[in-house]
């Protein structure tokens, strides 16, 4: 259960830094060993906390998936905002594409993400909970890129808009697959750049 911190600003500054604590160590321990092999005393000793403290935060390692799937949304709401153009946007998933293959990476990646869609299989309220949060941003994908379009002086309908964004999702999902099985090639990334641009431009054919 989370302490209670609504009358103390500082308190309050200090949960969130631990619960972000808590979720950068889970995600690293879901990377190095698994989501089952990762227990919560692995979590707790790789945020250097006790073990009764990280329960203090979260309830169960499912209840840090919810949450990781809450901070991966709040991540891409950050992505439209901070894109004015698409230019922009498309910098922005390169360079997340690229993190997936450096060494060291501990936040999320592509074998991260393959665990939690593997637990979204297995466990009802983790899928909804993924659902739930890919549908909030394709609504907030579908607004970003109707503005653009908009000021760009071309008019993309909503189905051209869902299917762009659905070409999006398996783009970005597809790669993250295949950079577990091979490290990182310019090829690759001159391919994702070409059909990236291809999807988020307004004006382009698609």
């Amino acid at each position: 259960m989370k302490p209670n911190s609504k009358d103390n600003p500082r308190s309050a500054e200090h949960a969130e830094a631990m619960r972000n604590r808590i979720l950068d160590a889970s995600e690293l321990c879901f990377i190095r060993y698994g989501f089952h092999a990762a227990s919560m005393a692995k979590v707790a000793e790789t945020a250097e906390i006790s073990q009764g403290l990280a329960y203090r935060y979260f309830k169960s390692k499912n209840a840090i998936i919810l949450a990781i799937i809450d901070r991966q949304l709040s991540e891409r709401h950050t992505l439209n905002e901070a894109s004015a153009t698409a230019d922009d946007y498309v910098a922005k998933v390169i360079e997340l594409v690229q993190s997936w293959s450096k060494e060291g990476n501990t936040r999320m990646n592509s074998v991260l993400f393959i665990e939690m869609c593997a637990e979204a299989s297995r466990d009802p309220e983790v899928q909804t909970a993924i659902l739930k949060a890919d549908a909030t941003y394709r609504a907030e994908f579908k607004k970003w890129l109707t503005h653009l379009s908009q000021k760009s002086g071309t008019v993309l309908s909503d189905e051209q808009i869902d299917k762009r964004f659905y070409a999006l999702q398996c783009l970005i999902e597809g790669t993250a697959l295949i950079t577990t099985r091979q490290t990182e090639s310019s090829a690759t990334n001159e391919y994702v750049l070409s059909f990236l641009r291809q999807i988020i431009s307004p004006d382009s054919p698609f």
